[in-house]
């Protein structure tokens, strides 16, 4: 039996995990209370900390990008497949600022990696009720992990013995049935066997997944988590579920490094902090560009080219009807 065979073993000792950690920030964050969360169990719930009106403003602005898919122009979500619709929320510009670079939850997560750190990636999404499981438990990072060629140097045992990224997932609603999930404690396994859950024998699955909370949450909850861990959406799942997806980066560890750049309002930049900024990338690298990045990759669907087409002949009607006038009473050119 090898080491990470022995340390996951170890976890079927522990004591049952408990219900999520929840950390009143209605006066501010406690660091103290997160960084020992963190440490000890991989994630917690800051509640209180964003007023209503934020959420109001926010759901406003994005009705109507979640309606209708974006074509041509049309503003709209992106598709990827077929439970979920998505969205970079920093298309909404203005109030979601607040929630991806609120200073006091960036406060918190640089004092728990003992680094400065970036937005590296950002995604609203609307998951709609599925009978089976289609984003399974997952960890984020293991030895060798790199996203792309700008990452000079593949993640080592070392690099992972401390915090790589802190993970948020913010909730637009009272959320039960497809919540957020973690497997308590497992960002202590450094997943030894890679970052699916697949990898691993039977055994070791169930003691992983036995590790599971759901993080039940209020509308406006934000659940931090250490990315190191294994956790996912809770499915299959009865309800909707609207949220958004943060990803920030240790900088000391991964650089300056974006997985692809954020569309931040030109209007909004001036409202910006310079700690603001910084986290949200400017001067930044990034990894993949636009084009290639998963989130566009509805380019690779059977339907694309055909749709494609489509739209292309939208405006074929008036274009035939011009070309008739024009030849009807032809002018001098």
């Amino acid at each position: 039996m090898n080491k990470s065979e022995v340390s996951i073993l170890r976890l079927a000792g522990e004591e049952s995990p408990k219900a999520a950690t929840i950390i009143n920030a209605a006066n501010g964050i406690a660091s103290g209370a997160v960084n020992e969360a963190l440490t000890n169990r991989g994630f917690c719930i800051i509640r209180n900390l964003f007023p209503p009106t934020l959420l109001d403003e926010v759901e406003k602005r994005a009705s109507p990008y979640l309606n209708k898919p974006a074509i041509a122009g049309a503003p709209g979500y992106w598709k990827v497949d077929h439970p979920k619709v998505i969205l970079n929320p920093f298309v909404l510009g203005g109030p979601v600022n607040s929630i991806l670079l609120n200073e006091d939850v960036i406060s918190a997560i640089e004092t728990f990696m003992g680094s400065e750190c970036i937005l590296a990636e950002t995604t609203m999404k609307v998951d709609f009720p599925s009978r089976y499981e289609y984003f399974p438990l997952h960890s984020d990072f293991a030895v060798g992990w790199a996203k792309s060629d700008k990452i000079i140097r593949k993640l080592t045992g070392d690099d992972l013995q401390q915090v790589v990224a802190i993970g948020g997932a913010f909730y637009f609603h009272e959320t039960h049935s497809g919540a957020f999930s973690y497997c308590d404690g497992t960002h202590k396994l450094l997943s030894p066997k890679g970052q699916k859950l697949s990898n691993y024998n039977t055994e070791e699955q169930t003691i992983i997944s036995s590790r599971k909370v759901r993080c039940d949450g209020l509308r406006g909850d934000l659940v931090l988590f250490d990315d190191r861990g294994f956790h996912g959406p809770d499915q299959p799942s009865r309800e909707i579920r609207h949220v958004i997806l943060m990803d920030y980066f240790r900088v000391d560890t991964i650089g300056r490094l974006q997985v692809s750049p954020m569309p931040i309002w030109s209007t909004d930049i001036a409202s910006l902090s310079p700690i603001q900024l910084r986290v949200a990338g400017v001067g930044a690298d990034y990894m993949i560009p636009p084009h290639e990045y998963a989130k566009a990759r509805f380019q690779k669907n059977a339907l694309y080219p055909f749709l494609s087409w489509l739209v292309d002949k939208a405006y074929i009607k008036d274009h035939l009807r011009n070309i008739l006038k024009s030849l009807i009473r032809p002018k001098k050119i």
